[in-house]
């Protein structure tokens, strides 16, 4: 039977890691860093079925700014060790 060691202490409230946004933070044998700032704020995605419009954006610019704002999540996902 496998045996796990939990990080929290069972609290029906759940847990949280790192209280401040200056606490550092790793994964997987990873430098732990503070929290990824560079997220930029992303426009409303409008998905519509108009013809001629890029991969069912609106514009090209909101496809654009979905394509940077996923972009963006993946580096700082990789960057804490979640993924690689």
């Amino acid at each position: 039977m496998a045996t796990y060691e939990r990080l929290d202490y069972g609290s029906s409230d759940g847990s949280q890691w790192g209280g401040a946004s200056t606490d550092a933070l790793g994964m997987y044998g990873v430098t732990p860093v503070t929290r990824y700032a560079s997220v930029p704020v992303a426009s409303t995605f409008v998905v519509t079925s108009v013809a001629g419009t890029s991969f069912g954006f609106a514009t090209a610019q909101d496809f654009t700014s979905f394509v940077l704002t996923v972009s963006t999540i993946g580096q700082a996902l990789r960057t804490i060790g979640l993924i690689v």
